[in-house]
C-alpha cells in the first residue's frame, strides 16, 4: 500500500457525531460495489482511565486498570470503522450494517500506560445472496511491535443476483460441560453505551428501537462479547490467545440468558444462549497463541 493509500488522523474521531450523521447517510450502491483501498491510522493514542474505569464495570473486567481489557481497544478502533464508513469512498449506507462475527488477537497484556497507533482497512468483501459482506481489519503497535489485531465482518443486506445455497438443518443444541446464568438488564446497554460512545438508538430505548424496527431494545453485540470474556477470565491461562465469535441472534432486554463453556483441549469453546439453552445468540472459541 502506498503513502497515497494511507490517511493519517491526528486523533481519534468522536463516536456521537459520527453516528449521527450516518442516520441521515443514504448510499445506494451497485450490483458490484467497490471499496476504497485505503487504511486509516491514527498515532499517539493513549487510554483514558476513566473510560477504561466505565468499560470494566460495564462488562464485568473488574477493578484493575494496570492493563487493557482484551475488547477494550474495540470501541476505539470502531471509531475508525464510522470513520470510514461515512467517507464518499465507501458504497455502503453505515446504518443497518448488521455485525456477523468478530476476531481478536491479543499478542501480549497492555499495560495502560503505554501509547499506541491504531490501524485500520478493508481487508476483503463479497457479494452474497444476502446482500454485501465486508471486513474491517485493524491493528495496534506499540512502537513497532504488532500487539493487538481485530477483525470485524458485517453484512449491508441488499437483493443480488447471487443465488442462495440448501437451507442449513439446524443441529442439536450441543451439551457444555459447565454453564453460568447470566441477567442483562436494559442499563448494562446503557452503560455500555456510555462506556463506549456508541450510542446507537436501538440499545438506548424500546420506543427508539421500535422505531428502526425491533421489538424491544437489544444489548450490544460487542458488549455480549466482552461480558463473555469477563465471566470466562478464570479460564483463560494464557495472555497470549485468539477470541473468534460469530453473532447469531440479538438479545431483546431485559432478558436472562447463560454462558456454556467447556475445555476442547487447549481451546475453550462457548456459547451464550436462551435461557433454556436452545437458541444461540453468540458462538465462540478462545485459542492460545
Amino acid at each position: 500500500m502506498t503513502a497515497s493509500n494511507e490517511l493519517r488522523l491526528k486523533t481519534l474521531p468522536s463516536t456521537p457525531p459520527m453516528l449521527l450523521k450516518a442516520a441521515i447517510t443514504r448510499k445506494k450502491p451497485s450490483n458490484t460495489p467497490t471499496f476504497p483501498s485505503q487504511a486509516l491510522e491514527v498515532a499517539n493514542v493513549q487510554t483514558n482511565i476513566k473510560q477504561l474505569g466505565r468499560y470494566n464495570q460495564a462488562c464485568g473486567f473488574g477493578d484493575d486498570l494496570s492493563t487493557l481489557s482484551v475488547s477494550f481497544l474495540h470501541i476505539q478502533v470502531f471509531r475508525l470503522h464510522m470513520k470510514m464508513m461515512l467517507s464518499k469512498e465507501f458504497p455502503l449506507s453505515p446504518m443497518g450494517c448488521v455485525h456477523l462475527s468478530n476476531t481478536i488477537i491479543q499478542h501480549r497484556r497492555i499495560s495502560s500506560n503505554e501509547v499506541l497507533r491504531l490501524r485500520c482497512k478493508i481487508a476483503d468483501n463479497k457479494v452474497t445472496d444476502k446482500g454485501y459482506e465486508f471486513t474491517f481489519h485493524c491493528e495496534a503497535f506499540c512502537g513497532e511491535e504488532l500487539v493487538w489485531e481485530d477483525t470485524s465482518r458485517y453484512l449491508s443486506r441488499a437483493k443480488t443476483n447471487v443465488a442462495g445455497g440448501p437451507k442449513a438443518v439446524r443441529a442439536e443444541p450441543r451439551v457444555y460441560a459447565q454453564s453460568l446464568p447470566m441477567d442483562i438488564s436494559r442499563s448494562d446497554a446503557r452503560k455500555y453505551s456510555r462506556a463506549s460512545g456508541d450510542f446507537n438508538p436501538i440499545h438506548l430505548h424500546d420506543l427508539s428501537a421500535k422505531l428502526l424496527g425491533f421489538k424491544r431494545m437489544v444489548i450490544h453485540g460487542m458488549w455480549s462479547k466482552a461480558a463473555c470474556l469477563a465471566a470466562l477470565s478464570g479460564e483463560i491461562k494464557e495472555p497470549a490467545y485468539r477470541c473468534h465469535v460469530d453473532f447469531k441472534t440479538p438479545i431483546f432486554l431485559p432478558v436472562s440468558v447463560r454462558l456454556d463453556y467447556e475445555a476442547n483441549g487447549a481451546n475453550l469453546d462457548f456459547e451464550l444462549r436462551d435461557k433454556k439453552g436452545v437458541k444461540p445468540h453468540l458462538v465462540g472459541h478462545i485459542q492460545p497463541l
